[in-house]
């Protein structure tokens, strides 16, 4: 894509996706598509300068109870709800492009301002990007995922996930009490723990804390949990439980070797 000054014209796609022109069917009547925002945005027209550079790809459910699954993925966070705020977050489309700008806006702001109360000042690049993807999982259950990446100067990036898992025929926001019995958290939990210390090759939590792991606090079931067809993956974020080398740290199971925790 052409690279374009702040100062001219910010050149925003925002558009649907090319794979999804044919509204890829999840039943008779829900189907997908996809809001797109891509541009490089310079502090200066004289290049070389620093630039916020945003790339968003984000799907979005059409069709009846549509609004309940898109109002589900507005409200995880994807979308950092500081640049939201200035702006009505009606549909995901406007959410992204309302989102943008003001990422675009702020950037150019609080850098021009500091470069003007200290000459001095490094001016740091700035990007966020944002991708998504969903699928079809255990019992008519629509699995959404959504990963973003931003970065805003520092040893390293900051990355956010969301899995999110609907009723296909409802919109309805599924959670892991769907799913599992009544008071078989502990059970789960220990699980998750023998689970993640057999791929680190250690001797249960204790051997999980020498590591780093769940050793500031007991092992919990995470927020982010994908109902797949035959197996339940647990997602624990980059930072969540372990050391940021670590990165995501996750403990599936075959549906069929928790069968006594499940409904």
């Amino acid at each position: 894509m052409k690279k374009i000054s702040i100062f001219l014209v910010l050149a925003v796609l925002l558009f649907s996706c090319n794979r999804s022109k044919k509204a890829d069917k999840l039943s008779d009547t829900l189907v997908f598509d996809c809001a797109e925002f891509d541009t490089v945005a310079y502090l200066s027209d004289q290049e070389p300068s620093a630039k916020c550079e945003i790339k968003i790809r984000l799907f979005y459910a059409k069709g009846p109870n549509a609004h309940l699954i898109n109002d589900s993925v507005l409200n995880s966070g994807i979308l950092p709800e500081e640049e939201l705020k200035r702006g009505a977050k009606k549909t995901i489309q406007r959410a992204v492009e309302i989102f943008a700008r003001n990422y675009i806006k702020a950037y150019k702001k609080n850098f021009k301002q500091a470069k003007k109360d200290d000459p001095e000042f490094m001016v740091s690049e700035q990007e966020f990007t944002l991708s998504s993807s969903y699928g079809y999982g255990k019992d008519s259950i629509i699995n959404y995922q959504a990963d973003s990446y931003s970065y805003s100067g520092g040893a390293h990036g900051m990355t956010f996930s969301v899995a999110l898992n609907f009723d296909a025929k409802t919109g309805r926001l599924l959670t892991i009490k769907d799913l599992l019995k009544s008071g078989s958290e502990d059970a789960l939990c220990e699980k998750i723990t023998a689970n993640i210390a057999k791929q680190y090759n250690v001797s249960g939590l204790d051997g999980l804390k020498d590591n780093g792991i769940f050793d500031m606090f007991d092992p919990y079931i995470p927020d982010n949990y994908v109902f797949g067809k035959d197996t339940l993956t647990f997602i624990y974020e980059a930072d969540e439980i372990g050391p940021h080398s670590y990165g995501q740290i996750k403990a599936k199971f075959a549906y069929k070797d928790i069968a006594e925790l499940l409904k």
